[in-house]
């Protein structure tokens, strides 16, 4: 058993939840340094002072470690440079939840490279990269390479691309609330006999990058179109309500069952179990969490045909899986709104055409279970650790 040292200078959300969950069912032992998850910038700034600080004072105190395990919000070089000669040459593994190339901007704002830059830093001093997604690693790799052919000299592109071919993927874990052996095929809680409205899911963040202003556009849709409906919206709001939610709840608040983020575990799943469909219209995604635990609680998905979720939802795979509606640039009218809004909707009554087991085939999470990826994730560890022996 290896003892890892996780550095974490954001530890909230899906940075929080993938060490947490990882660690519940590994063999191996974890001690988390973590800070909170507010100012991300500043977190990002400070981060590599605060957690050497920290991680020197317990290695002072007589605690050892094999190996690292950090976010890409971590300057790891910087880190390295601050942190006890114990702990600077351990192995270390960045995982890459996002990247601050390509993470969408909110308008009016502009595009930090200093942070983009740290990010290839930390590629470069890395023995592990990890990327939550094959389309992430993609589309890293061609961003930051077409970003440093742009400098003017000491670009190393040698060094990136010789660093990001060792890169794998490993997709975030989910941590079901019910055991594995007893979770619904996705799609076993859509309404057959017409007892109830048919119940739409919103798991995503109010923000720009997931585009919510389409999924209104499309719950104006379904109004004119006379489906009886509820919805349940689970989505992270914050404090400043965002214009798109005011409207969506001026034209259906009537039908929304919830609306504010779950207070806790059992909440939170117990409203996803209500859910008979989850939608996103993302235009930002490199995994889609919230949208594989809405699977696993029994939802059907109505997703974008874009960004991660084909490999995500194994699309090549399963070619015939009806639950992605397209978005393609040589089709869009000039309301980019109401055309993906209208392709979304017809997604959708196709799904309810096939309410019936023998329809459209279930979606299955369950490789994404914890209890089934933990191991993929010690193995790579031991590997790392086998190498750094060598």
């Amino acid at each position: 058993m290896s003892h890892l040292l996780v550095l974490e200078p954001f530890g909230g959300g899906s940075h929080a939840s993938l060490y947490r969950g990882w660690s519940k069912y590994s063999r191996h032992e974890f001690t988390v340094l973590e800070l909170p998850a507010v100012h991300w910038k500043w977190r990002s700034r400070h981060a590599s002072l605060s957690l050497a600080r920290q991680a020197n004072e317990l290695s002072a105190q007589g605690k050892c470690f094999d190996a690292i395990f950090c976010s890409d919000m971590l300057n790891l070089p910087e880190w390295r440079g601050l942190a006890c000669d114990e702990l600077s040459f351990l192995p270390a593994v960045t995982y890459f939840h996002e990247n601050q190339f390509t993470y969408p901007l909110a308008e009016g704002q502009t595009r930090d490279y200093h942070f983009a830059y740290t990010n290839i830093l930390s590629v470069i001093a890395s023995e592990g990269i990890w990327f939550n997604s094959q389309f992430h690693l993609a589309e890293f790799r061609q961003s930051a390479l077409a970003w440093l052919r742009r400098m003017p000299d000491f670009k190393h592109m040698d060094l990136l691309e010789a660093e990001l071919r060792d890169a794998i993927v490993l997709p975030p874990g989910i941590e079901p609330l019910r055991a594995p052996d007893s979770q619904q095929a996705s799609g076993q809680n859509v309404v057959k006999d017409g007892s109830r409205p048919i119940r739409l899911g919103w798991v995503s963040r109010w923000e720009h990058d997931k585009r919510p202003d389409i999924f209104v556009k499309a719950v104006e849709q379904l109004l004119e179109s006379g489906i009886d409906f509820e919805l349940i919206l689970l989505g992270q709001q914050f404090t400043q309500k965002p214009a798109s939610l005011k409207h969506l709840l001026d034209i259906a608040e009537s039908r929304v069952l919830h609306r504010c983020f779950a207070e806790s575990k059992d909440e939170y799943w117990s409203w996803l179990g209500k859910m008979d469909f989850v939608i996103s219209t993302a235009d930002h995604e490199f995994f889609g969490i919230g949208i594989c635990e809405a699977i696993a609680a029994g939802a059907r998905p109505v997703l974008p045909r874009k960004l991660a979720y084909p490999e995500v939802l194994e699309l090549e795979k399963n070619p015939d899986r009806g639950c992605f509606f397209y978005e393609t640039a040589q089709e869009r009218h000039a309301d980019d709104r109401s055309f993906t809004a209208r392709n979304l909707v017809k997604c959708l009554l196709d799904q309810l055409r096939y309410q019936e087991p023998e329809g459209l085939p279930a979606v299955d999470v369950k490789m994404y279970f914890w209890q089934n990826l933990a191991r993929r994730y010690d193995e790579q560890i031991e590997k790392l650790l086998s190498r750094a022996g060598d």
